[in-house]
């Protein structure tokens, strides 16, 4: 009867636990209590519009974006040695790991002074990421509002960017970010499964 009694507060203690942490995803992944591994952005955010310039030359515009499917925005620049190909990286895995060929990524160009469409090209062929993401550019000047709108931090001489990777739904809806330190490609896959 007290063995019974205390395997009862054990399980109970560990339920606490759980519950107090969101809960755990069928992977381990820890969830909030939404059940979303990423951080939940601010309701009612929509992606902005824009009009940029893919890697092929190519005119891409947030409206024609929308209405296929979950779309997955990294703010990268071509030059980047580290963070960058890691994240792509990380997003590559997820896109593996997922069964759905509805997803588009996108990456959005934080350093407009040295993107260049040759270098964009050569980025995504190095990630093995050609045919499978758009890398956007433009001119400072229309970039800002992109940067703006999710709350990104352009690379700068003196600062580092902000190695965010942005969820938007198929309405065009800002849904869940990840800081780079914090993305795991099943983190990734499974917020995708969701949108």
């Amino acid at each position: 009867m007290l063995v019974a009694f205390s395997l009862c507060a054990v399980a109970a203690v560990i339920g606490a636990t759980l519950a107090s942490r969101g809960g755990d995803g069928p992977t381990g992944l820890e969830l909030s209590a939404d059940g979303w591994a990423g951080a939940i952005r601010p309701p009612g955010q929509p992606v902005p519009d824009f009009t940029l310039t893919d890697q092929d030359g190519r005119t891409v515009t947030s409206a024609q974006l929308k209405g296929r499917g979950p779309i997955v925005y990294a703010f990268v620049y071509s030059t980047c040695e580290d963070v960058c190909p890691a994240q792509v990286q990380t997003i590559k895995g997820a896109l593996d790991d997922l069964e759905r060929e509805d997803v588009r990524v996108v990456g959005i160009s934080v350093d407009p002074k040295n993107d260049t469409a040759k270098r964009a090209a050569s980025f995504l062929l190095k990630q093995g990421m050609t045919g499978r993401m758009e890398f956007l550019m433009g001119t400072r000047e229309e970039l800002a509002p992109v940067w703006k709108a999710f709350a990104i931090q352009p690379q700068d001489d003196e600062l580092e960017h902000s190695a965010h990777t942005i969820l938007a739904d198929a309405n065009g809806m800002q849904r869940i970010g990840f800081p780079f330190d914090q993305m795991t490609q099943e983190a990734l896959a499974h917020d995708l499964g969701r949108l």
